[in-house]
C-alpha cells in the first residue's frame, strides 16, 4: 500500500526541514496534481481540492524554500506538467498565465481549462502591498474559488473570459513580510480567510551534511509512480455515509463551540474552515492508494481534521503577529528573541534593540511578557536575566 504523503515526510526526514512543512508540502503537490480533475459535490456548490498554503517562520529559519523546492522538483518532472507560476506577476499576467492554449494532454485536448499552481518561496515577490492595491487579491479570490466562468477587461480586445478555473498555491513568508505585504482591514477575511497559515517556531536540530540513501531514491521513484497514478484519477468524489455522519459532527461541533469566530483576525478562516477540511480529506484520499477510488473514508475526513488542528495550535499565535500594531509586533519580536534563546541578559537584550527603542519601551515590552506569562524576571548575583517560562518552548 502506498500513500504519498507519508512517503513525502519520510523522504524529508534527516534534513533541516521541519515535519508540519513536510507534511503540507506534500499535501499540496497533492492537490497541484488534481487541479480541477476532481471534485465533491455538496449540492448547491463544488469543493475542489485546491489550497492556498503559506509557510511561515523567521527569516532564514526553518528551511522554508527548501522545503517548498522538495515538492516544486517533484511537480517539474510530471509529465504532462502542471502549469507552474513562480516569477513575480501583475494581476494582468496571471490571467494570462492561467489560461492553457496549449497542452500535451491529448485525452483533454479539447477541454477549455485555466488552471495554475504558483509556487513561491517568498511570498512577498508575488504579493505585495503595490500588486494587493492593484487587484491581484480579487483575482486571487476568484481564482481560489475555482469559479466557473470569470470576465475581465482587455485594452485591446475588450470583455474576455476564462472557464472552469483553478489555482492553486504553495509559498512561505515571514509573519513581516506579510504584515507588510496586506493591508490591515484585510486581514481576516477576503483573500487571508482562504489561505492556510503553516507557522513553526522553532526549527529541527541541526544537520550539518543531508545524503539521498538508497532508501530515499526508492521513496523518490514511488512517488514519481504515484503522481502518475494521480494524474489519470478524474470525476466525482463522495463522503462515505460514516464520512458524512462524522462531518456533519464535527461541522455542528466546530460552529458552536469554536473560538475563532470571535476573534477578528480568525473569523473569516473559522467560516471556510469546513471547506479546508472537505479539501484536504479529498486530498488524503487519494493519497492513499488502497482506498476506493472516489471515497472518502471517516480515517481520511479524521485524518483532514487532524491536520487542520495540528496547524491551528499555532494560528491564533501568528495572526496575532500579523496584526499587531507597532508595539505589538516589537512585543513579538522580543519575545522571540528569548524564546530562541532561553535564556537573556538585559544588558544583551537592551544591545540588540537600542536602534529601535529606548531602555524604558524595553521594560514594558518585557513586563507586558512577564504579564502575558511568557517569560520571567531573574536575578543571578548582580546580574539580570529574562527567561522563557517553563512550558513555553
Amino acid at each position: 500500500m502506498a500513500n504519498f504523503i507519508l512517503d513525502f515526510i519520510n523522504y524529508c526526514k534527516e534534513t533541516e526541514i521541519p515535519g508540519l512543512f513536510s507534511l503540507w508540502c506534500g499535501i499540496s503537490t497533492l492537490s497541484c496534481a488534481l487541479s480541477r480533475r476532481v471534485w465533491l459535490d455538496m449540492g448547491h456548490y463544488q469543493v475542489y481540492p485546491n489550497l492556498y498554503i503559506i509557510l511561515v517562520a523567521g527569516s532564514g529559519r526553518c528551511r522554508k524554500s527548501t522545503a517548498i523546492d522538495q515538492a516544486a522538483n517533484l511537480l517539474e518532472e510530471m509529465e504532462p506538467k502542471p502549469n507552474l507560476i513562480s516569477q513575480k506577476i501583475t494581476n494582468e499576467a496571471l490571467i494570462e498565465a492561467i489560461k492553457i492554449t496549449e497542452t500535451n494532454d491529448h485525452d483533454h485536448f479539447l477541454r477549455e481549462t485555466a488552471e495554475g499552481f504558483v509556487i513561491a518561496d517568498e511570498l512577498s515577490v508575488f504579493l505585495n502591498a503595490k500588486s494587493y492595491e492593484a487587484g491581484l487579491a480579487s483575482t486571487l479570490i476568484q481564482f481560489f474559488d475555482c469559479k466557473k466562468v470569470f470576465k475581465y477587461h482587455t485594452k485591446g480586445r475588450g470583455i474576455e473570459k476564462l472557464t472552469n478555473i483553478c489555482l492553486g498555491m504553495l509559498s512561505a513568508s515571514t509573519v513581516d513580510w506579510i504584515r507588510s505585504a496586506i493591508p490591515f482591514d484585510a486581514i481576516g477575511g477576503g483573500l487571508t480567510s482562504r489561505m492556510i497559515f503553516v507557522y513553526v517556531e522553532d526549527p529541527p536540530p541541526p544537520v550539518a551534511i543531508t545524503r539521498m540513501s538508497k532508501e530515499k531514491l526508492l521513496i523518490r521513484e514511488r512517488m514519481h509512480k504515484d503522481l502518475r497514478r494521480v494524474q489519470s484519477i478524474e470525476g466525482p468524489f463522495v463522503l462515505s455515509p460514516e464520512a458524512e455522519a462524522l462531518y456533519i459532527s464535527h461541522y455542528n461541533k466546530f460552529a458552536n463551540e469554536s473560538p475563532f469566530f470571535h476573534d477578528m483576525a480568525l473569523s473569516g478562516y473559522a467560516s471556510r474552515r469546513f471547506f479546508h477540511a472537505l479539501k484536504i480529506a479529498i486530498i488524503m484520499s487519494v493519497s492513499d492508494s488502497s482506498s476506493k477510488p472516489g471515497i472518502i473514508s471517516p480515517q481520511h475526513f479524521e485524518t483532514a481534521v487532524s491536520v487542520l488542528h495540528q496547524t491551528e495550535q499555532k494560528l491564533p499565535q501568528v495572526m496575532a503577529m500579523i496584526v499587531a500594531n507597532e508595539k505589538g509586533a516589537m512585543k513579538d519580536i522580543v519575545y522571540r528573541y528569548i524564546h530562541t534563546r532561553r535564556k537573556v541578559r538585559r544588558s544583551d537584550l537592551m544591545l540588540t534593540f537600542s536602534h529601535r527603542i529606548d531602555a524604558r519601551e524595553l521594560d514594558l515590552v518585557c513586563d507586558t511578557l512577564i504579564q502575558s506569562g511568557l517569560i520571567e524576571k531573574v536575578l543571578d548575583g548582580s546580574t539580570m536575566f529574562y527567561e522563557l517560562v517553563r512550558g513555553q518552548g
